[in-house]
């Protein structure tokens, strides 16, 4: 097995000190330029890869952010994570990226690692379940910037950039509602967590402004993937009654949903209306495509890296601690034009008003 090359392998070979070497890779003024670049040099022939560890230790900084996700298997999560890496390698970062599993409990260990590894801040996305509020205690003790991101633990006095769920939500049924739909079902996340709550309260604002109630039948609450959508969907079926659309607080509900509809029957997949509290490709494939509200997911990823890094800077200007930032970003119900409605009564599909 090779030897790893050390700083003092590379001082030895030049005649220099050790320190010069480590100021010469770190482009450090008080190293000319000519041997700044003949240890770069060297340093590349020998095969010389830096210990970022040591590096944090003494610089106490790793230019590295941590950054933990419920999941990443679909649009939503994948595309902030690219958001977030792109924004911060421009800046000089490196991510980690952990997954919880929508897990408090992973969250909690993958939280402690990162702290472990020394990150600069850390970016965080909080599972379905209870959160483990002693860890974030932690962070805030060990003095480490934080950032949540679409899902926060709101009470916590950390910056957040989030949506604005309530709204988009109530904006989605609005529609469904002026479109003529009165039995309206709605499959919701977990009330452990705020979009669950937030998405549900603006399904039930919307029903109760037009002066429909809340049919407590149909509001299931659970996760925010397809199976809860397909178990929710299938425990509607089992008591015949039937609502015209259903409100779905994730695109991965709808997809459960659409699933559970289909299985049952064919002819049911073209009378139920699906929209989505997010996107992700529906449209494209199926005959009476799905509404959605649209979230800002890459403006969601960049800001939370910038809010991230300017609390990073202060910390190390040693400036006071700003009152925490809560970044709310709008949304939009995404409606293609002459788009075909699911029928309300069996006829062809009818298309939006105006």
């Amino acid at each position: 097995m090779a030897k790893r090359v050390r700083l003092i392998d590379i001082a030895e070979r030049l005649n220099l000190t050790k320190v010069s070497v480590s100021k010469a890779l770190r482009d450090h003024p008080d190293i000319s330029k000519e041997t700044r670049e003949l240890v770069k040099k060297t340093a590349a022939e020998m095969g010389y890869t830096p210990n970022l560890l040591a590096r944090s230790l003494s610089s106490r900084r790793s230019n590295t952010l941590g950054l933990v996700v419920p999941k990443i298997a679909h649009t939503f999560f994948s595309t902030v994570i690219d958001a977030v890496q792109e924004e911060a390698t421009k800046a000089g970062y490196g991510i980690v990226l952990a997954v919880s599993s929508e897990r408090a409990e992973l969250e909690r260990q993958h939280i402690e690692r990162l702290l472990a590894m020394r990150v600069d801040g850390l970016l965080v996305s909080v599972s379905k379940e209870q959160p483990d509020r002693a860890i974030y205690e932690h962070v805030r003790q060990m003095n480490v910037p934080l950032v949540f991101f679409d899902r926060r633990i709101e009470d916590m006095g950390f910056s957040s950039v989030t949506v604005a769920d309530r709204d988009g939500a109530r904006l989605a049924v609005d529609y469904l509602i002026e479109q003529g739909y009165r039995r309206i079902a709605h499959i919701a996340g977990s009330s452990e967590v705020e979009i669950g709550r937030e998405r549900r309260a603006g399904y039930e604002e919307a029903l109760r402004r037009h002066g429909l109630p809340v049919p407590a039948h149909w509001v299931i609450e659970g996760g925010f993937d397809e199976q809860h959508g397909y178990d929710a969907f299938r425990r509607i079926l089992q008591t015949g009654d039937l609502p015209e659309a259903v409100f779905a607080a994730t695109f991965p509900i709808g997809l459960g949903v659409y699933r559970a509809i289909c299985e049952h029957s064919v002819a049911l997949c073209r009378s139920i209306q699906i929209v989505t509290f997010g996107e992700g490709g529906l449209n494209e494939f199926y005959t009476y495509p799905h509404l959605c509200v649209r979230q800002p997911t890459r403006e969601m990823g960049r800001r939370a890296v910038e809010v991230l890094l300017a609390e990073i800077e202060a910390l190390d200007a040693g400036r006071e601690a700003e009152a925490p930032r809560h970044v709310v970003l709008e949304t939009e119900l995404v409606l293609p034009p002459d788009y075909p409605l699911a029928p309300l009564d069996g006829t062809p599909a009818h298309t939006p008003a105006g």
